[in-house]
């Protein structure tokens, strides 16, 4: 007695094949988020123990849509470096992110914020056309910073670090989390899905692109 005819035997050997190719990529993508996630641990600071550096790096992030404001998660970035800037721990701040050829005008943004603040114009550099964390870090490369402070939060801060020192720029990180935010689970899955890219990124195989025109 035949347990399969030919068709259905096909069938199941192609699903066994499609099940294993699966398997096999879920296996890669955790490792490979797995390296991301974790090979820049101890280069990550509080505020208070980040060491000294020229430049602080502020990575943008979405707006408030109703107003063009910094969001939270933005405004605390922000924050956290006009603290960093008063207590000397950066000499100066790069604000990198959509210029609005994309989306939004985050960079304008974040200077108007920081303008407010009481920051002055010469010790702000900025950096558009960075759609993506691994464009602000190849900016950052192109225009010879080989030695920053990342600003961001704990969810997006290993693949920040990971993106920018793989690809020469020395970083470390100082933390921005100021606040339990409303969308902080979905930023940290977020976040870890992106990891096996950033692996990707750095050995020149870049599967997701982002800005106009695209």
């Amino acid at each position: 007695m035949k347990l399969f005819s030919r068709p259905r035997l096909w069938l199941h050997i192609v699903g066994m094949a499609l099940g294993t190719l699966f398997a096999a990529l879920f296996v890669l993508c955790t490792i490979f988020g797995l390296e991301v996630r974790n090979k820049y641990n101890a280069n990550v600071y509080e505020p208070d123990a980040a060491p000294h550096t020229v430049y602080g790096v502020v990575l943008g992030a979405a707006m408030k849509p109703d107003t063009l404001e910094p969001s939270d998660v933005l405004r605390d970035r922000l924050d956290t470096a006009i603290d960093l800037l008063k207590k000397h721990v950066i000499m100066g701040v790069v604000v990198t992110g959509d210029d609005g050829n994309w989306k939004s005008d985050e960079v304008k943004s974040m200077v108007t914020y920081l303008h407010k603040q009481g920051v002055p114009d010469d010790v702000i550099v900025t950096d558009g056309g960075a759609y993506r964390t691994f464009m602000s870090c190849e900016n950052l490369s192109r225009r010879g910073f080989n030695n920053v402070l990342l600003i961001t939060q704990r969810f997006h801060m290993p693949r920040a670090l990971y993106l920018c020192n793989q690809i020469g720029v020395k970083a470390n990180g100082a933390l921005a989390d100021r606040h339990w935010y409303l969308s902080n689970t979905w930023y940290w899955f977020r976040d870890f899905l992106a990891s096996p890219f950033a692996y990707l990124d750095v050995r020149g195989i870049e599967l997701i692109k982002k800005g106009p025109a695209l």
